[in-house]
């Protein structure tokens, strides 16, 4: 019995044990860009004791760029980045304090100081940090899957979307990035509400409102890691309101409350006021607005979602056919991606900037695994007496879809290091045109071998 029990967990641990290959083969423990921001919230909360930005303005003078400033109107320095990835860190920060003595991680100092205005101990620890974020992300997204399916396609579709979406290159080339603890979050809503709903269903939990608050909590701690994840709290209350579970939805609102609130206040306390668009504060004004940019986010060529990253499109089509099953589950989890698609194509920057895919749409991860289980397990009828067929047709196609991904991370990493007027990235077709045509996979292994993975920790690349 005990070792039928341990063979249930096979799948799920082989998916870890190649993710963190994957990991060590492409961490970069070097902060950089908006990551240096997020480091900067760190650096106060869990370096300082507080949330006052005035001695990161100092301390990181030298690589401050665009992460900090000093807004005039109330005489704070201010970031319009989120500072709720810090907490999440902290204890890795604090680990990365404690080894600071020890001289074998002081390694090119004069480097990282440099670079990123701390040492390697400190980001090396940070970036540790994310990668355990992103295994505990995978984890409950399996868990999530097998309300749907088996454990063995429930691993296929956790290990593929984790490789085929943006999830890997935000766990490794930009650990700094909160994208990864933002995916963390979701991926524990998401599993809390389908485990909920599943016990009721099934008579084995008492119909308490403290499951909702539980859910509550994670989306008002999510809102503080990236502002936009609130939205993944409405299609779950709207779910509550169809079903009239109204003490359900007060102690949702109650627990997102219990946090959220926190974002207001920082809010005002930098800008003078809770109700803002912190980048247009910084002057980008227009920043967000109507959604005019929705059909490029989901299929632009440049960054779009189901371009970048097809396995999402195959994921979506089979939460579409979850609703023969599950009409109220599929409802709820398309509505996290056309609330997320929505928001982000009223973003005036709605490629994300130097970003790789559709970033802000990572966290959507979890939903994802579920429709790729969907999507390879359950046969639509129309395939009934020929499901050997069917399987075995959208088995190649996700197959194809994940080679086309894993490809184009390959050739973004080559084509972002080699190709100087365009250190930002291209299009899909170009970049990979670009590794095919005019460059080559032994060029890209000598980029990563210089940038990226456990080769270059000791001095990684810009």
């Amino acid at each position: 019995m005990a070792s039928n029990r341990r063979a249930t967990y096979i799948p799920l641990l082989v998916v870890l044990s190649l993710v963190a290959l994957s990991l060590v083969a492409l961490d970069r423990p070097l902060v950089r860009g908006d990551s240096l921001a997020y480091y900067m919230w760190l650096d106060s909360i869990a370096g300082d004791g507080d949330m006052d930005l005035t001695n990161q303005a100092e301390r990181f003078a030298h690589v401050n760029a665009y992460q900090i400033f000093y807004y005039e109107p109330t005489g704070h320095f201010a970031s319009v980045f989120a500072d709720g990835g810090a907490v999440l860190w902290a204890p890795f920060q604090r680990l990365a304090a404690s080894l600071d003595g020890l001289g074998w991680l002081h390694i090119n100092d004069e480097h990282f100081w440099t670079y990123q205005g701390v040492l390697f101990p400190y980001s090396f620890m940070t970036m540790l940090g994310t990668n355990l974020m992103a295994l505990a992300a995978i984890i409950l997204a399996y868990k999530s899957a097998r309300f749907f399916a088996p454990r063995g396609v429930s691993a296929l579709a956790s290990l593929m979307l984790f490789w085929g979406t943006p999830a890997l290159y935000y766990s490794t080339v930009e650990p700094l990035s909160v994208h990864i603890p933002g995916t963390l979050l979701t991926s524990l809503l998401i599993y809390g509400w389908l485990k909920r709903l599943h016990d009721e269903e099934q008579a084995t939990a008492s119909k308490t409102p403290w499951g909702s608050l539980f859910l509550g909590l994670v989306t008002g701690f999510a809102t503080l890691v990236r502002w936009q994840l609130a939205l993944y709290a409405v299609p779950i209350g709207l779910l509550m309101v169809r079903r009239r579970q109204w003490r359900d939805l007060l102690a949702l609102t109650l627990g997102f409350l219990a946090f959220a609130w926190h974002l207001l206040y920082t809010w005002n306390w930098m800008f003078g006021s809770p109700l803002v668009i912190p980048a247009e504060a910084r002057g980008h004004a227009g920043f967000l607005g109507p959604p005019v940019h929705l059909l490029k986010v989901l299929f632009s060529n440049e960054r779009g979602l189901f371009v970048w990253s097809p396995l999402s499109l195959l994921a979506t089509v089979g939460l579409v056919s979850l609703a023969r099953s599950y009409r109220q589950r599929s409802a709820v989890l398309l509505g996290m991606i056309a609330l997320q698609a929505l928001m982000n194509g009223g973003v005036v920057d709605w490629w994300g900037g130097w970003s790789f895919g559709m970033r802000r749409m990572t966290e959507l991860y979890p939903v994802f695994v579920i429709g790729l289980v969907v999507f390879l397990d359950r046969v639509p009828a129309f395939f009934r007496g020929r499901s050997a067929l069917y399987q075995r047709a959208v088995r190649g196609l996700a197959t194809l879809a994940l080679v086309f991904s894993m490809l184009l991370l390959l050739s973004h990493l080559n084509f972002i290091n080699t190709v100087q007027d365009r250190p930002q990235g291209d299009s899909a077709s170009a970049e990979i045109s670009y590794q095919l045509t005019e460059s080559d996979f032994r060029t890209t292994w000598l980029v990563i071998k210089d940038h990226y993975g456990i080769w270059a920790w000791r001095k990684p690349g810009p």
